[in-house]
């Protein structure tokens, strides 16, 4: 595979051989699964913590390069992707450089924070894809009744892009009650009716 990150110093040498074995192990796991049937995969981006590798260049070759590798890898492999950005920190003026260009066909975001950050339209505009997400889920689905699941659930499709699908902000836990998750299916079912 190479090493991308070989003129970053010693540190990014030490980050690249562990993102490159990294790498090589899901690759392993992709190519299982697709050969058990599997057609398409929820890929996690890595690096979003800006605060751990805030510096750009740093940051594509020692984490996007392989986040790459993988992404195309799954692209030529099954029809059906979702990218995840997974837990991101940074402003949102970096955040469309950073990972517009990563394979999927939906894209899955973290919730608006404050003010400046990402909404579910700006993250539809930015990847010109339709977007996944919307609810919390460590607020309002995993802890919420089903009535305020639907108030939650409404308030993000009257609000969202016309290209959404209703989901989790990122993984759900296998804790959350089924109910929960039946009372957001079954609220952007009858929004949309």
């Amino acid at each position: 595979m190479g090493n991308p990150g070989q003129a970053c110093g010693p540190d990014a040498e030490s980050v690249s051989r562990g993102m490159e074995n990294i790498t090589l192990s899901i690759l392993n796991f992709v190519h299982a699964a697709v050969q058990m049937g599997v057609d398409g995969f929820y890929t996690c981006t890595q690096g979003g913590e800006t605060n751990r590798i805030a510096e750009r260049n740093l940051f594509n070759r020692t984490i996007k390069s392989y986040d790459m590798i993988l992404y195309k890898e799954v692209s030529e492999l099954v029809p059906f992707n979702i990218l995840h950005v997974c837990d991101y920190e940074g402003s949102y003026e970096e955040f469309e450089p950073k990972f517009r260009d990563y394979p999927g066909q939906v894209v899955n975001v973290p919730l608006e924070a404050d003010s400046k950050s990402l909404s579910l339209s700006d993250a539809s505009r930015i990847f010109n894809r339709p977007v996944m997400g919307g609810l919390d889920r460590h607020g309002v689905l995993s802890k919420g009744s089903p009535e305020e699941i639907k108030k939650a659930a409404i308030e993000v499709l009257k609000n969202a892009p016309a290209n959404i699908i209703l989901g989790a902000n990122c993984t759900v836990d296998n804790k959350t009650p089924v109910v929960n998750l039946k009372a957001a299916i079954n609220a952007a079912h009858e929004f949309r009716s």
